[in-house]
This record gives C-alpha cells, sequence and structure tokens, in this order.
C-alpha cells in the first residue's frame, strides 16, 4: 500500500486530485494536507474524508512539515499548496511569497531529509510571464519571466525547486507548469466560477477591460491526471546539459491547447445558462499589470510520458457551468463565509475592493 503526502489537498486542483488518487488507487493511503488558507475549503473532501488522514499545517513551517513527514513516511508527495489569485496577490504579496516560494522549499527540503520515491511540485504557466507578440507558446526551456506578484512568488519557488534537482539529482524530484484551470471545487473568485455563481445571483459577469486577454484552458481531471503520470514515470538521470538547457530538467508543461480569449469564456458560460451574454456581461476596468496572452506546448509530456487530455472544451465547460448549479449549497457557503470575491479596479492600484 502506497503511501501519498498531498499538499493543497482541500483547494480546488488538490481536492481534485485527491478524488481521482482514490478512484485509481482505492488502497491508497492518503494523507491531505492543508492549512485552510483563503482558498482552502475542507468541504472540498467531505465525500472522502473517511477515506484519508487530514493534517491541518503550513507547508512552509519546516518543523511541522518534517514531523509529518516523519510521521507518515510517505512514497509519493505531490505539493499543490499555493496562493494563487493574482487579484488578491496584488492587494497582498507576502503570504504569497511565504507559501509559494517558502513553502516549495520546505517541502523539497522535506523530501530529502526524509527520502520519498518521488516528489511532484506544481507550478503555473504563469511563471514564464507574457507571450510575445509572435510567439506560438511558451516550453520547458523558456525562461522565467513572471510580471505579477502571484506569478513571480511561483517562479521564485520553481527556481529554488530546480536547484534541488540538480543539488540533489538522487531525490527524484519534478515539477510541472499547468495551463488555466477548470472543473469543480473552484473558489468562485476565478472567472468561471464567478460568472456562474454571479447569474445565479441576478448579477452580471464583470470582464476586466475588453476581455480580449487570452489564456490556454485545461480540465482539471486531466491535469491531476497528468501529474499522477509525471509523478510515477521512470524518467533518466538529469543530463550534465540540463545545467545550461533547462528543457532537460524533469519538467513538464501540461496543456489541452485550448486557447480563448476571456471574454469568450464568459459569453459560453452565459450561454450555457440559457441566456442572451449581451445582457450579462459588463466590461470593467482592468487590473494593473495584467498579462495579455500566455500559452504552453505540451508535445514534452505528450510523446515522452504518453499523456494526452480526454476533456472536450466544450462539454466540459458546460459540464462545469451544471456542477456549480447543482452545488449551490456549497459555493453559497463559500460566499457567506468570505464574502464577495469579485474585485473593482475602478480605484488605482491597491485601492481595489471587492465587488
Amino acid at each position: 500500500m502506497s503511501v501519498y503526502l498531498v499538499t493543497g489537498a482541500a483547494g480546488f486542483i488538490g481536492a481534485n486530485y485527491v478524488h481521482h488518487l482514490l478512484e485509481w488507487e482505492p488502497d491508497a493511503q492518503v494523507v491531505a494536507v492543508d492549512y485552510i488558507g483563503f482558498a482552502g475549503n475542507l468541504a472540498n473532501l467531505d465525500s472522502v474524508i473517511d477515506r484519508i488522514t487530514f493534517e491541518k499545517a503550513d507547508i512552509a513551517d519546516l518543523e511541522v512539515m518534517e514531523a509529518l513527514y516523519r510521521q507518515h513516511r510517505p512514497d509519493y508527495v505531490v505539493n499543490f499548496a499555493a496562493e494563487s489569485h493574482n487579484d488578491r496577490a496584488i492587494l497582498g504579496p507576502s503570504s504569497f511569497m511565504r507559501s509559494n516560494a517558502l513553502g516549495a522549499q520546505v517541502m523539497a527540503e522535506c523530501s530529502r531529509l526524509v527520502p520519498v520515491r518521488s516528489h511532484v511540485h506544481v507550478s503555473t504557466i504563469e511563471v514564464y510571464g507574457e507571450l510575445a507578440e509572435g510567439d506560438k507558446w511558451f516550453t520547458e526551456g523558456s525562461p522565467l519571466n513572471a510580471k505579477t506578484p502571484y506569478s513571480a512568488a511561483k517562479a521564485a519557488g520553481d527556481q529554488m525547486v530546480r536547484a534541488y534537482m540538480q543539488t540533489y539529482p538522487e531525490m527524484n524530484i519534478r515539477m510541472t507548469h499547468c495551463a488555466n484551470n477548470y472543473g469543480a471545487f473552484q473558489l468562485p473568485e476565478k472567472l468561471i466560477p464567478l460568472a456562474v455563481t454571479n447569474v445565479l445571483r441576478g448579477k452580471k459577469v464583470p470582464v476586466y477591460g475588453d476581455g480580449l486577454q487570452s489564456r490556454d484552458w485545461l480540465h482539471v481531471a486531466d491535469h491531476c491526471a497528468a501529474v499522477h503520470r509525471v509523478l510515477h514515470a521512470d524518467l533518466d538521470p538529469i543530463p550534465a546539459a540540463a545545467a545550461t538547457e533547462p528543457g532537460l530538467l524533469p519538467i513538464f508543461d501540461i496543456s489541452a491547447r485550448w486557447e480563448v480569449t476571456n471574454l469568450d469564456i464568459a459569453r459560453r458560460v452565459v450561454t450555457a445558462l440559457d441566456l442572451n451574454p449581451d445582457e450579462w456581461i459588463e466590461h470593467i476596468p482592468d487590473r494593473p499589470n495584467h498579462d495579455r496572452r500566455y500559452l504552453i506546448n505540451p508535445d514534452k509530456i505528450e510523446s515522452q510520458l504518453g499523456w494526452a487530455p480526454t476533456h472536450d472544451f466544450a462539454s466540459g465547460i458546460a459540464e462545469t457551468v451544471a456542477w456549480y448549479v447543482e452545488h449551490r449549497a456549497w459555493w453559497e457557503q463559500i460566499i457567506a463565509d468570505k464574502g464577495e470575491l469579485g474585485f473593482d479596479w475602478s480605484q488605482v492600484g491597491t485601492a481595489a475592493t471587492p465587488r
């Protein structure tokens, strides 16, 4: 029986991974770790809580995390834990740096001190920054060029994990970058669940600026399957050439090649709710330093590990919208606990307030 330690397990992607993991390996022992910060929601694990061991802990606390490692002796570690919303990062960057940078280092250090079979650090497309006009996509060899507090904190964590890969090659540590995820359990501060929950409460869907910011979209179930594939892949040792060619490191970019504008996403959501997008979408002031476009190329994970997405984008969006319609009590409780989750940037800079 394998022991999995999954951090950020009460968040959007982490909770989905725990659910899928228990389907793929019903006998697995799952240690779900989360400190239940702003985006953590223990209710995401309600249906499996009797099949896991839940530990409330901060991944940036080395003493606490090392003790958990020594107690549970994990075979596999997947670090999903992160503060992940650009808007909140603009208002309060420090907590993002703690979780995304220091937390990544602490997790890597724990896997060094208490060795595991493999360790996956889950990162984001946004560490690459904004795609230059005329460029098709980023790859695993692209330079890190983060431009927002959130993505810069993630990039700092990435740099530390890359250093561990090359300094301690015996650790078997891997990394993934993912496109924008969508699916069940996503906090309704992100575009798709925010749009659905607004419309269901009679409010319009807010779209930043002209809405033509272009994003790369990936169903969360496809992402979880890709992470699991990376975790268990039999990889060759890191070659010496990786010192100057980062694309040779055990890093895999995960994308379904669905590039869609924010405005189109909003229109798809409203249409899925059988309403007229022209009547239910409003353009609001853009947030500061908003990336215009980014896209990643999944050729490496497809060719080397045989992964491919299985969810069609149009049906995936429709099913996601239906999930939020059917789980109204879930998101109503979140809004009751946290307040409105959209942001109003009509006042410049850090004066933005939830709308």
